[in-house]
């Protein structure tokens, strides 16, 4: 399987540079453990299920379907991380996810009796059992994801996560994104430290690369458009979704291309991607659907909207959303916010749109984003700049015709 969500990189659409990719990790029990006493709460292990969802919710829409589910949990299961499943790992797996559930012979999904179950044959004997329906009750947001998740550690149905119940479950890899490793209120930038050099140098505007870059295939005819930008909680950009195929047998279908395999024409104008009509399947977003910057305004979040729980999110979430000011405990409304400027591969600012009290016009300021007194989190209506309206009325206009210089 390929994560869409999983792998972030540094390209400015500009230049081509290797960044870092998200390290896998493990949550440990004391990581999760906050406090300390040796069993885990539904809500600690809220910070834990939360990342995992980001993981599950590959095309990052805030509900994990089955195909979705299925790719997540053979990707759990595969605890030697070796790409097949043998029988051990789905016997013992199923023991302790399904325990409850009428057991699925290993032989019974291995159909080429190889003795090595793919996550295609996987896949069909968790949909052909109903399994996902049963489990889960069907599609899942972040809330009820936690909720069955905490069910398969919690043994003993007791309401608690004891360590050895814990240890119980083969270790899920998650994908770096460190619970801890989150903006403080020391790592606020100044606006007079605050430059835009660095912005405008190789910066690309989030607004304009969905509303007017085309998407052209490798033999350079051309695709499609895109439609948005997924980006992780580090505000790193992961994949490009774009509509393609409209002159394939297939028809229109929206698909999700990581950022590391995205290219800028040559003339600038679109972007190039290795999909084809053989391969666009391997794309797939599933359930994706583009949402317009109002109507990502308008949403609300179940889940997110009144805890810290760090997911991928969409470009369009926060272009749209409202500013505000917050200056100690005071919040004042500022503008909206216009757009994202993207430079090396992930969010390098955010552009507000001033309200005419402030005297209008275009500001960029720093980006500030998950589990911080100020920023955002997705699904989110607000976005909170950490400075008063003394600092910001010492801002300059941000200049458009200077970006990219």
């Amino acid at each position: 399987m390929r994560l869409k969500t999983a792998t972030a990189m540094g390209l400015a659409l500009t230049v081509t540079g290797a960044m870092p990719a998200l390290a896998q990790t493990t949550w440990t029990y004391s990581d999760i453990d906050t406090d300390g006493n040796l069993e885990l709460s539904s809500v600690e292990f809220e910070n834990y299920s939360g990342e995992l969802f980001g993981q599950w919710d590959a095309d990052g829409n805030g509900t994990i379907v089955e195909q979705e589910f299925t790719s997540g949990l053979y990707d759990a299961w595969d605890t030697d991380a070796d790409g097949v499943l043998a029988e051990a790992e789905y016997t013992d797996n199923w023991d302790i996810w399904f325990d409850d559930y009428e057991t699925i012979g290993y032989d019974a999904v291995d159909l080429d009796g190889d003795g090595l179950l793919t996550e295609d044959e996987f896949s069909d004997g968790v949909v052909n059992a109903g399994l996902f329906d049963s489990w889960g009750g069907g599609p899942l947001d972040e809330e009820q994801f936690a909720t069955v998740l905490y069910d398969v550690y919690d043994s003993d149905d007791n309401l608690t996560i004891s360590q050895v119940e814990y240890d119980a479950v083969p270790a899920i890899n998650s994908l770096g994104y460190d619970p801890v490793d989150t903006l403080r209120v020391n790592d606020v930038i100044s606006l007079s430290e605050w430059s835009y050099d660095d912005v405008y140098a190789g910066g690309i505007s989030a607004e304009e690369f969905i509303d007017e870059m085309e998407v052209y295939g490798v033999t350079g005819e051309e695709i499609g458009d895109v439609e948005d930008l997924l980006i992780g909680p580090d505000g790193r950009v992961l994949s490009v979704i774009a509509e393609v195929g409209g002159f394939w047998d297939i028809g229109d279908t929206h698909v999700s291309i990581p950022f590391e395999e995205v290219a800028l024409a040559d003339d600038g104008d679109g972007i190039v991607v290795p999909v084809t009509e053989e391969n666009v399947s391997d794309y797939d977003l599933w359930t994706y659907d583009a949402v317009s910057a109002e109507e990502a305004a308008e949403e609300v979040v179940s889940g997110l909207d009144d805890a810290t729980i760090l997911r991928a999110w969409r470009a369009t979430e926060l272009i749209g959303d409202s500013a505000r000011l917050q200056d100690g405990d005071l919040y004042s409304e500022y503008g909206y916010i216009s757009d994202l400027i993207l430079r090396d591969g992930e969010v390098a600012a955010v552009v507000a749109n001033a309200s005419s009290g402030y005297g209008a016009g275009y500001q960029a300021y720093p980006f500030y984003g998950y589990d911080y007194d100020m920023g955002w989190d997705a699904g989110s209506p607000y976005y909170d700049l950490p400075y008063s309206e003394d600092e910001v009325s010492e801002l300059e206009r941000f200049d458009y015709e200077r970006l990219g210089s």
